[in-house]
């Protein structure tokens, strides 16, 4: 990936004109998400994300202007649950939730991109940045807003560091999904890695 991608892609919206057949736009976004699964970033290209979703080339285009805005519409679907997700229960319900659909399962699409997307961004580190900010940078956003929440309903202790606790969380998940054709990794309830951790949060401080 090109050093200057974040700035070329830092808008994935396609160029303004008349409405767009939103079958399509998705249509090609699976097809990218398919593509990036399969071939990493590294090999992705247009001409192979048009052939996937039947489309021409100049369909693409008028819809993502170059190969890094397609990437960028197409890593930003991975986050649509975030906008879905309601707002409702305990913050432990909502961790438990939003925890859950962290894991790193390499059968995923999403496990399968994040994969390339680490192994790639060793030697690549503007792929690395790109990735993170468009995947990884709102899951921390709405797990620190989740946290923040906690502090405020009196539910976690007031002295909790979000950004230090937010690797302590996703840890733990990532494990679980890597490696959960183990047995005894198999065997291990998320609500049990998040209560473990809960009872951190909520223990009272020395005074």
């Amino acid at each position: 990936m090109r050093s200057s991608v974040q700035e070329r892609a830092g808008d994935s919206g396609a160029r303004k004109g008349r409405p767009r057949d939103e079958r399509i736009d998705r249509g090609i976004t699976d097809a990218a998400l398919e593509t990036l699964a399969e071939d990493g970033f590294e090999r992705f290209c247009v001409e192979a994300v048009a052939q996937r979703a039947g489309v021409a080339k100049t369909t693409v285009y008028r819809r993502f202007p170059s190969r890094d805005h397609l990437l960028a519409g197409a890593l930003e679907r991975l986050n649509e649950d975030l906008g879905l997700r309601r707002r409702s229960g305990s913050t432990r319900d909502q961790l438990l939730a939003a925890l859950g659909a962290i894991r790193l399962a390499p059968g995923t699409l999403r496990g399968q991109i994040l994969m390339h997307a680490a192994a790639e961004g060793e030697r690549d580190p503007a792929l690395a940045a790109f990735v993170h900010d468009r995947v990884l940078a709102p899951r921390h956003a709405s797990l620190r807003e989740l946290i923040q929440g906690g502090i405020d309903s009196g539910e976690f202790r007031p002295d909790i560091d979000a950004a230090a606790l937010i690797p302590v969380l996703v840890g733990p998940m990532l494990y679980l999904g890597m490696w959960r054709m183990r047995d005894e990794v198999r065997s291990i309830p998320d609500e049990d890695v998040v209560d473990l951790i809960i009872r951190g949060l909520t223990r009272a401080t020395d005074s």
